[in-house]
């Protein structure tokens, strides 16, 4: 019994972590627009920015150890390849080994493209940053009447830079695919 209520309860909380439903998110009324403002911030806004900065994150530690890969095996194969004379002929064969690394590190840095994610999720959760920041503090003069008008104005434009980010998406791979064709 207490078991079935501790999945009960860990069920509601799992819920309570979902992406809220889109009526949460609905043009608010006189009364409630405060509250669904705070909603906003909270699971729509600040959520963004924690996943864009999540993942700019992560890309930079990708980007950062795959480069440093190529750069050191890099490095190291013409110091090899010089001293793999006839009892270190091995290290021939650990150059090749090497040289492996390097096309691998670089395939992958650009089939994933850990540079470009990083600095377009950097930018985007920057971009959000700023909006709040700037709406909440009044400190533009669409925002300065903290009513419902500059929260809506406010709403429009955190969607706008949100969906601005699978744009420079779209934009990076149609350059890429001409890259590709010249």
């Amino acid at each position: 019994m207490e078991s079935t209520e501790r999945n009960a309860l860990s069920d509601a909380s799992d819920q309570e972590k979902k992406w809220p439903e889109a009526a949460e998110f609905l043009v608010p009324t006189d009364s409630d627009w405060q509250f669904l403002r705070a909603k906003y911030l909270e699971k729509r806004v600040q959520d963004q920015i924690n996943w864009y900065e999540k993942k700019s994150a992560a890309n930079k530690r990708w980007f950062h150890r795959l480069r440093v890969a190529t750069i050191a095996c890099g490095a190291l194969i013409p110091l090899l390849v010089g001293y793999a004379n006839n009892s270190w002929e091995w290290l021939k064969y650990l150059a090749g080994l090497l040289g492996v690394v390097v096309a691998i590190s670089e395939g992958l840095i650009s089939l994933h493209r850990y540079h470009e994610k990083w600095h377009i999720y950097r930018l985007t959760a920057e971009r959000l940053i700023r909006e709040r920041w700037l709406y909440e503090s009044g400190a533009s003069e669409e925002y300065a009447q903290r009513d419902e008008v500059a929260f809506r104005r406010f709403v429009q434009r955190a969607e706008q830079i949100m969906a601005s980010e699978n744009e420079e998406w779209r934009i990076l791979i149609e350059k890429s695919k001409e890259e590709k064709q010249a």
